[in-house]
């Protein structure tokens, strides 16, 4: 024992990799960053890897492509508007306002750049926490016969 009273115990600290905050704040972060490089390539495709059965019944790990739906996009006039999503919907930045003007495509990636810096920074938190809390479902209340 007169081993360990020279050293200092604490609590573990909770892991940060917990934090439900950082998850949504992550998954936000490599959508956006998919938005970005479909805007600097057209043709750009993420890569999946998946198990599929062979003929002879052996399973092999393919790799197909998924397809990165755009975000942004363009009226009549050639104007470019950027929804900016979590999942399947679209975030509202300001009071009844989702989407945001770009002008023309070109300053397609400056945008997409300044909405990353913003939420590395934690400025959509509040946000993403709000649609965190809509997504859960209440639990039924059943009525005991």
């Amino acid at each position: 024992m007169s081993a360990l009273k020279g050293l200092s115990f604490v609590a573990v600290p909770k892991s940060a990799a917990n934090d439900p905050k950082l998850a949504r704040r992550n998954k936000l972060l490599a959508q956006l960053v998919q938005q970005r490089e479909l805007a600097r390539d057209e043709s750009y495709v993420v890569r999946r890897q998946r198990w599929a059965k062979q003929a002879d019944g052996s399973k092999q790990l393919v790799e197909h492509a998924k397809r990165v739906k755009r975000w942004w996009r363009t009226d009549g006039s050639g104007n470019v508007y950027l929804l900016v999503r979590y999942g399947n919907k679209p975030l509202e930045l300001d009071k009844g306002k989702a989407a945001i003007a770009v002008g023309a495509k070109d300053n397609l990636t400056t945008v997409l750049e300044a909405v990353i810096a913003a939420v590395r920074g934690g400025e959509l938190d509040g946000m993403l926490a709000d649609i965190g809390r809509r997504d859960v479902k209440p639990a039924k209340v059943s009525k005991a016969a």
